[in-house]
């Protein structure tokens, strides 16, 4: 799994470490989401959806057509769209779901970028949701409840995919701590400029802005 036999140039060790832990996660029961009902949705939306396209029946058509936008479309998510889904299924859903399919997205985009074959999404686990829900938290002009600061605290409704959300960070950007750090440079690889000119230009052309 994530050995990237094929891939054109070599992919550092921490970034498949960082997919696989990923992968394992995604097998796993969630908070809110049994690891089937992940599946479904994360198999939506690599396929791609429309609202003219029968739902699953699985999932919540409403959450399952949010989790097909952020993977398609992202720009074309709109606060009605998060708030059906959550109205639907319920505020931690939706952030469940979104930490998914942003993990996913992350680890398909790499795949798509070296030209290789996207990963099969693991066998889910049995069990049922763990229903670890953090308390008192509120939209703070958000779609969803979070708590202040910045953006890396945006899934904290549902820490567990919170935790496994940040913990990809480092090897795929900076870690929250070197994020403080303007001379960061990885070795080897890109300093803070040369890394912020990529994510800035994606973040453009993916019309995502916080």
């Amino acid at each position: 799994m994530f050995d990237f036999a094929r891939s054109p140039v070599p992919v550092r060790d921490n970034l498949k470490r960082a997919y696989r832990n990923i992968w394992a996660h995604l097998a796993q029961p969630g908070p809110v989401l049994d690891a089937s009902h992940r599946k479904v949705l994360l198999d939506a939306a690599r396929t791609g959806r429309s609202d003219e396209t029968p739902p699953t029946g699985i999932a919540p058509p409403a959450l399952e057509l949010l989790a097909t936008t952020l993977y398609t479309n992202p720009a074309a998510v709109s606060e009605t769209t998060v708030r059906d889904a959550a109205d639907e299924a319920s505020d931690a859903a939706v952030a469940e779901t979104v930490g998914l399919v942003a993990m996913l997205s992350a680890v398909d985009g790499a795949h798509r970028v070296l030209g290789v074959e996207l990963e099969a999404l693991p066998n889910p686990a049995p069990g049922s949701p763990t229903g670890r829900i953090a308390q008192g938290l509120k939209r703070r002009r958000t779609h969803i409840p979070m708590p202040s600061g910045a953006i890396p605290r945006a899934l904290d409704l549902v820490p567990e995919v919170a935790t496994v959300w940040r913990n990809s960070f480092g090897a795929q950007y900076m870690t929250e701590s070197e994020m403080a750090l303007h001379d960061f440079r990885r070795v080897p690889g890109l300093d803070r400029a040369q890394m912020e000119l990529v994510s800035s230009r994606t973040s453009l052309i993916n019309e995502c802005f916080y």
